[in-house]
């Protein structure tokens, strides 16, 4: 498989920030369409309607491929050139997608090698979707050949000005294990460890289970089960692989529109397993899409806690984001139904997505198609296509989105407190060995929940990110760990910054190996402490410990650490068993700064004891002091402009006591007295 990234250095990430706003001109607004799922005269008033509420954007014919080429070389673009002048006279401008998500039939019957395999060896077959090998290379060729005719097509269309390529990277699949895959995976190997398998051997650790390797084309793909568990740095790599397999398949169409057309925008939509956004795959874009669906959440009080750190975390991989699919009804398949959006729940969750980062949304789907698999995955428009109280929400935002789309645009979203997230690395690494404990991912969403809640201006932060504005940062269970992230965070402490690192950091290596040194490892310096024994708490019910904090206590549920804390100042010791009186959490003074180091998960109760210390060492408050906790505050920022949003995310009519002084984007009033906000209100001021 070739790596040739056009123009992109293959080390290093270069200008990624979660601070980074898009460079665009509109902030748009509008919704996936799909015209061939109608017939004419189903379709006569789309357009139109689309007008009255506000559009600037539809997304086209990412599943359509059997339509652009009915047959193999013969290419028709009659019913989407159609559309996108019928949507142009309205003023309402497309981007289209690669279709590579679903190839036609002849296609796969031609060749059905292309066909992805799972690792019990069983191919997959047509009927759905993703069911095509990114590593194929017959696949990959018809892929460029459709992306090349589209792109010819349309490089003069001025109503054409963005692209998302493909549709949800591996969504529904994401392993394959064909012989193309095999072949691809040595060669990425042969490649890593430029040709030499004495070097993969002791990387892998191979001497473990004879599982050593006398050449690279020895080396199968990772199969769970067959017959136990496999090695933890081989898996790792596989799942590298299918990262650069992706990578290269996107890149390759990519270069492909950029040489028709540089002026397009393009972009992707995910986020799933097993795709690097923040490495090559995201550099190829001029941004990031994430598709919202809060109602996978099933619970209506936690789906604001939850949809919010998840667009937090996507803002960490690559900066400010496109919505290409926005939830605006109840979705399911198979064997679900998700809860129909309430009046005003969409307006909320809305303005959610776009105070958390989002510079332009599209809503998921125009009209609820009559057939397949997302037969009640609910759009706009209604089956039977008449206009209800979606539709009337949806043109009430997008009126409403004249005033503060250009308000935001440019802007970022404030952030006092960061979360380490985003490197997928340290995320699957864990997951291939877990321990039965929570993925770092999950613990930095209950601290997330907890700080949302209370009102501070918290968000995800990845290390490699410029940590200078903030002035609480958390490391939750960062198992696997780069040393080179260590001197920037020496500096973020230095400079007055705190610090706190959960148990377990730093105890593996970048191949998902146990490091030689005493854990923490690289970050002892940093910390000032050893970790003479750890365990895990497997039944803590009969074998309780608790962390003791002056007079108060947390019970701890999972893990244990004992620390020597012959560098730092001990803050907390156990309570319990054998560990009594051994110190639990401590705290160094550095600089300017401080360093807190917690041996054991960053739990709740855990978090709450230790919580005053490490918010007096940071000097945080909550973004707006004496906002109530059912209000979700939001703060987007350029530095010079300031725009506020209050969302109630409770079920209870709720009094704001004073807001900023400024304008009202969503009214003609003015900020600065007592608000009422009505169950899933909405208030945005423009600070003056």
């Amino acid at each position: 498989m070739s790596t040739e990234y056009h123009g992109l250095a293959p080390l290093g990430r270069p200008g990624l920030s979660h601070r980074r706003p898009l460079a665009l001109s509109t902030f748009h607004f509008g919704a996936p369409y799909y015209p061939e799922h109608w017939t004419e005269e189903e379709r006569r008033e789309d357009a139109e309607r689309m007008a009255e509420a506000e559009f600037t954007l539809v997304r086209m014919a990412e599943f359509a491929w059997d339509i652009l080429e009915p047959e193999e070389g013969k290419f028709d673009f009659s019913l989407f050139d159609g559309v996108i002048a019928r949507l142009g006279k309205e003023g309402i401008q497309t981007m289209l997608c690669t279709p590579t998500a679903t190839p036609p039939r002849w296609l796969t019957a031609a060749h059905p090698d292309i066909l992805r395999m799972d690792s019990r060896g069983v191919p997959m077959q047509h009927g759905a979707r993703q069911h095509a090998c990114h590593t194929n290379l017959v696949f990959r060729d018809y892929s460029r050949r459709i992306t090349q005719a589209m792109a010819r097509h349309y490089a003069g269309n001025p109503q054409v000005i963005a692209w998302q390529t493909d549709n949800e990277f591996n969504c529904h699949f994401s392993e394959c294990h064909c012989p193309a895959c095999q072949e691809g995976f040595q060669n990425f190997l042969r490649r890593k460890f430029g040709s030499d398998i004495g070097r993969l051997n002791r990387a892998w650790g191979t001497a473990f289970w004879a599982q050593t390797y006398q050449d690279f084309a020895q080396i199968p793909t990772p199969k769970p089960d067959r017959p136990c568990y496999d090695n933890p740095a081989h898996r790792l790599d596989y799942y590298r692989f299918v990262r650069e397999s992706v990578a290269v398949f996107q890149h390759e169409q990519v270069a492909i529109l950029r040489q028709a057309q540089p002026g397009w925008f393009i972009i992707h939509n995910g986020c799933f397993r097993h795709v690097d956004y923040r490495g090559l795959f995201g550099q190829d874009l001029d941004a990031l899409g994430y598709d919202v669906y809060p109602f996978f959440d099933p619970d209506p009080d936690h789906r604001p806690y939850s949809q919010a750190f998840n667009l937090d975390r996507t803002r960490a991989l690559t900066g400010n984001f496109l919505i290409p699919e926005h939830q605006s009804g109840g979705g399911g398949q198979g064997g679900y139904l998700h809860d129909t959006p309430e009046p005003g729940e969409l307006r909320r969750m809305t303005y959610s997505s776009i105070a958390r980062g989002a510079d332009g949304i599209l809503y998921f789907r125009w009209r609820t198609c009559r057939f397949g698999a997302e037969e009640y995955w609910r759009g706009i428009l209604d089956h039977d296509n008449a206009p209800r109280r979606s539709y009337a929400e949806v043109a009430q935002i997008g009126l409403e989105l004249k005033r503060v789309g250009p308000a935001v645009r440019g802007t970022h979203v404030r952030v006092d407190v960061g979360l380490a997230t985003g490197d997928i690395d340290i995320e699957e690494a864990h997951d291939i060995l877990s321990l039965g404990l929570p993925n770092p991912r999950q613990s930095a969403q209950t601290l997330h929940e907890e700080l949302n809640r209370t009102g501070y201006a918290v968000g995800c932060v990845h290390p490699e990110d410029s940590l200078g504005e903030l002035s609480l940062y958390v490391i939750p269970h960062w198992a696997v760990f780069n040393p080179d992230w260590v001197p920037a965070l020496e500096r973020f402490v230095l400079r007055g910054g705190t610090l706190v690192i959960g148990g377990r950091t730093a105890t593996k290596n970048l191949d998902n190996n146990v490091v030689a040194e005493t854990p923490p490892g690289c970050l002892h310096d940093l910390t000032g402490v050893r970790i003479v024994e750890y365990g895990r708490q497997n039944c803590p019910d009969k074998r309780p410990l608790r962390i003791t904090y002056g007079a108060d206590h947390a019970v701890t549920e999972m893990w244990y650490e004992v620390l020597d804390a012959s560098d730092a100042d001990e803050l907390a010791t156990w309570t319990g068993r054998h560990l009594s009186g051994k110190t639990a959490v401590t705290r160094r003074r550095l600089g300017r700064g401080a360093v807190y180091y917690v041996g054991t998960m960053l739990t709740l109760p855990v978090w709450n004891l230790i919580w005053p210390r490490i918010r007096e060492d940071a000097g945080v408050e909550p973004l707006w002091p004496g906002t109530p906790s059912q209000v979700e505050v939001v703060l987007r920022t350029d530095g010079q402009r300031r725009v506020w949003f209050f969302m109630n995310r409770g079920d209870e009519r709720v009094r704001l006591p004073r807001t900023p002084t400024g304008d009202s984007l969503l009214d003609d009033q003015e900020g600065g007295g007592p608000v009422f906000l009505e169950r899933h209100g909405v208030l945005i001021i423009r600070e003056r």
